[in-house]
């Protein structure tokens, strides 16, 4: 039986990313390799009962690293790829046969040729600048002349990525849609609800001055805890100066279950959206999506307002979520396009050329 080795930094935090590592493990064996799990961190039991995909690796290496930074994590998991019958999901441009790209941390520099970086803090913010400039010097070290073949999770990220000469195709991530797609109930107009995490890389403050502006709008935030507790008690300050904003912390799954079966509109504050999990989401269970003019979100998901609305500020978000919650379909059939399904159709027939 042939070997493949899967590397995927750590399991600690389970999100999108780790999606996608039990996606490509879920094809892997389906394919009838025998895989190898590397990575810094795992609890297989909680692994499986979050992930229903999740397949246990035929052999699982669990490296150190004393580090706690996450992106420093992803760095030296990179390090360790080698070609022949390799996968990474770290996010980055590694050594192995495939790289998954979640976003070219290595690269973020190049998001001036595109006018994105106003936006994003680790290119102003001169602390969070500083974090990045040793993981870009290191892996331009190591990286610099890889061979991987790189997919991208958007045709946004696949830019980005074109733009510093390298060549990549795109494989959305996979989305759990089948059971939002089961989900029914009387909608509330007024209700507009996003999903996020309590961050300031995640804008936010473009939820708050639509709220602001939307009085007689309820909005609604389930909001996974970030780094920083300072930032969430700013929010939670200004929520409750708003009086139209809910703050659900560390949501459970009855919740997200809860608000997408009664919400009307989708609203995506982040700007330059990589791709958009919590997009497909709320679409699969009928709300409709009002998402900023940037990212995998408006060029991939949301197809430049074929499927939904966009926005550039805030008058434009305003107007969007007021005819957004006039709409009388809902775009659930599109939502199909990235289902596990496809995400494993699609990596087979790219692992078999």
């Amino acid at each position: 039986m042939v070997e493949y080795t899967l590397y995927h930094h750590s399991f600690e935090v389970l999100g999108g990313s780790e999606r996608v590592a039990i996606a490509v493990l879920s094809t892997l064996k389906s394919m009838g390799f025998k895989v190898k799990l590397v990575t810094l961190y795992i609890d297989v039991e909680k692994v499986k009962k979050w992930d229903k995909n999740f397949v246990v690796p035929d052999e699982i290496v669990v490296k150190k690293f004393p580090i706690k930074f996450g992106l420093y994590k992803a760095l030296f998991t990179s390090i360790l790829t080698r070609p022949g019958n390799t996968f990474s999901t770290i996010g980055d441009i590694t050594n192995a046969d495939y790289s998954y790209i979640h976003f070219p941390w290595s690269l973020t520099d190049n998001l001036k040729i595109i006018n994105a970086e106003d936006n994003e803090p680790y290119i102003k913010n001169m602390k969070m600048r500083a974090y990045f400039l040793p993981y870009k010097y290191v892996h331009r070290l190591f990286f610099s002349k890889s061979k991987s073949k790189l997919l991208a999770n958007s045709t946004w990220t696949g830019k980005i990525l074109e733009l510093s000469g390298y060549s990549y195709e795109v494989l959305y991530p996979p989305v759990e849609v089948g059971e939002y797609l089961k989900i029914k109930g009387n909608r509330d107009p007024k209700l507009v609800l996003s999903i996020s995490r309590i961050a300031p890389e995640k804008n936010l403050e473009n939820l708050f001055s639509v709220a602001k502006v939307l009085k007689d709008f309820t909005f609604v935030l389930l909001g996974s805890s970030g780094r920083s507790k300072k930032y969430l008690e700013e929010v939670k300050s200004i929520s409750g100066k708003l009086g139209n904003v809910k703050i659900v912390e560390d949501f459970t799954h009855d919740d997200i279950i809860n608000y997408l079966s009664k919400a009307k509109v989708y609203f995506h504050p982040k700007v330059n959206e990589h791709f958009g999990i919590s997009i497909v989401e709320a679409m699969s269970a009928g709300l409709i999506p009002v998402v900023h003019k940037s990212g995998g979100a408006w060029l991939d998901i949301v197809k430049e307002g074929k499927y939904g609305f966009g926005y550039s500020n805030v008058e434009e978000a305003a107007n969007a979520i007021i005819e957004a919650s006039k709409y009388e379909n809902d775009f659930r059939d599109v939502t199909l396009n990235f289902s596990f399904d496809k995400f494993k159709e699609r990596l087979s027939k790219i692992l078999t050329r």
